[in-house]
């Protein structure tokens, strides 16, 4: 069985509205590297504690929802999964950018 949410969190960007800093090579596993490290292009914090906290707390849901689905054995549709596109701003808070659903690719 497939897990019901999974999570694809990579990338790290500058909030500030006035700096374009962004590298998709960092990994969530290395997030705490870049906990309240200053931006290389405008000296902004890249990390907030809060912004850290909200993605281990999403990664602590996917968990905790998967392993529900998986003990209730709830049966999920194997063609359709749900794409969200999510962005933090420094506060913590989590905004969803876009909700869609989208077809499996299935391998012939």
């Amino acid at each position: 069985m497939r897990d019901a949410l999974t999570v694809d969190i990579k990338g790290i960007k500058c909030d500030n509205a006035s700096c374009d800093y962004n590298d998709e090579s960092v990994k969530v596993e290395d997030y705490y590297t870049w906990l309240n490290k200053p931006c290389p292009k405008c000296g902004d914090n890249l990390l907030t504690e809060a912004d850290y906290k909200g993605v281990q707390a999403l990664i602590a849901f996917t968990s905790k929802l998967n392993g529900y689905v998986m003990k209730n054995m709830i049966p999920l549709n194997q063609e359709e999964r749900v794409a969200a596109t999510l962005g933090m701003n420094g506060s913590g808070e989590v905004e969803f950018k876009s909700i869609e659903i989208v077809k499996e690719e299935t391998p012939d």
